[in-house]
């Protein structure tokens, strides 16, 4: 099979998509991660509310972040921050689904998140980078809801943090080639016009043979091929492998990386389940996040990759008698930086306690609403079930946070 028209903008490292393009990098901290002991710290809360987690003051008057995020805290200026997302949701299922559908839970739709909305136009046989990838693998309500299987996630299966990674079933079998062949030659036998399922039958063929048979797709997935201390500036660890990844993922053409980073779900032992490990929790953050920016800013890519790192919930404000906290839903915060985001600039505020927000409150919806804006998304459109049902991406709810977009 020849090589397709824009792998030399692959190999060259160029950008493959047009300017006009955005991409959003989700990076979900899975669990709940505490607003309190990251974003939005309470230095002057009794020791029972601001526990034994210190937070410093950012480069932004008054936004105070944890001391073991000092590189984001240096960066705020150029960063933005919701501190006032509120949501009744403090179940991980249904906090998961509204965060990221903009939807609360329903028995009887399942609908799709950013990935699986933006960015599928245009998907074409002649272009077949999926146009939403996951890694290493999509919650349940990151994936593509009651639109067509063809809207799901690419998930590569592996952590890109460890030397035996490899991407989930990447490396072709010496039958495919034969086996698709045989294939069409079965399909030419019926000379009726494609339905639009074997047309998405077809897509998906053409995604698997190419991103199998070319090592020029494989090389997308080739962290070997980043420079040592661009892999050092990130971090050798799960996070920082993920998100090198994601960045050339989008480089390369990719619309939407869902990064999935687990383990935030901390009732017991908060001290010291954030701050040890290899690496701790906050250090990773700190440093693959930071790494991010620089090198989205360095490269030019910027102004057209939404970074957005967001969890299903906050965490109460009190320290519970094991050391940890529990669910909280009345209030989290979010970070974005990237297109569309107007820099330095902060959303909403919490009580002293940070308990709920005291100004500003922002519903998972208007976020998705907001983010959906940012990445200049075709919000007017509907969507269809499978029955022809038509969904609208937005629902009339749902506002736009105009003070953050540029």
């Amino acid at each position: 099979m020849g090589a397709l028209p824009f792998l030399p903008g692959l190999l060259s490292g160029a950008p493959l998509l047009q300017n006009s393009k955005r991409s959003l990098i989700l990076i979900w901290m899975d669990g709940g991660m505490s607003h309190i002991d990251t974003f939005d710290g309470k230095p002057e809360a009794p020791p029972n509310i601001r526990g034994d987690l210190e937070t410093r003051e950012s480069s932004l008057e008054g936004v105070f972040l944890s001391k073991h995020l000092p590189q984001l805290a240096a960066r705020m200026k150029k960063l933005s921050l919701i501190r006032s997302i509120t949501s009744p949701e403090g179940n991980h299922d249904r906090g998961s689904c509204y965060m990221l559908t903009g939807r609360r839970p329903n028995p009887v739709l399942t609908y799709p998140t950013f990935g699986s909305i933006f960015g599928q136009d245009g998907v074409k046989m002649d272009h077949p980078i999926p146009p939403y990838v996951a890694i290493p693998d999509a919650h349940y309500y990151a994936r593509q809801g009651f639109l067509p299987l063809a809207h799901g996630p690419f998930e590569i299966g592996g952590s890109p943090g460890v030397k035996s990674f490899k991407v989930r079933d990447l490396e072709p079998l010496p039958e495919m080639k034969q086996a698709i062949d045989l294939l069409k030659r079965v399909d030419q036998l019926d000379g009726r016009p494609r339905s639009e399922s074997e047309v998405a039958r077809d897509l998906f063929l053409h995604q698997a043979q190419y991103l199998s048979l070319e090592s020029e797709a494989r090389a997308m997935f080739d962290l070997s091929q980043e420079a040592a201390a661009v892999r050092q500036r990130y971090g050798r660890h799960e996070l920082g492998s993920s998100c090198v990844l994601a960045r050339r993922l989008v480089q390369a053409g990719v619309r939407t990386v869902f990064v999935r980073y687990k383990g935030w779900d901390h009732h017991r032992d908060i001290v010291n389940a954030m701050t040890y490990g290899f690496p701790p929790k906050m250090d990773a953050m700190d440093q693959a996040v930071s790494a991010l920016h620089d090198d989205l800013e360095q490269r030019g890519m910027l102004e057209n990759t939404l970074v957005m790192v967001a969890s299903e919930f906050g965490r109460t404000p009190r320290i519970n008698s094991s050391g940890g906290r529990d669910h909280w839903s009345r209030a989290s915060s979010v970070l974005l930086f990237g297109a569309g985001i107007r820099p330095g600039t902060v959303i909403g505020r919490t009580d002293a306690k940070g308990e709920a927000p005291i100004e500003y409150p922002v519903s998972p919806a208007d976020l998705f609403c907001t983010v959906l804006s940012a990445l200049s998304a075709d919000t007017d459109r509907k969507l269809h079930t499978a029955d022809g049902r038509p969904i609208p991406i937005v629902e009339h709810s749902m506002n736009v946070i105009r003070e953050l977009l540029v």
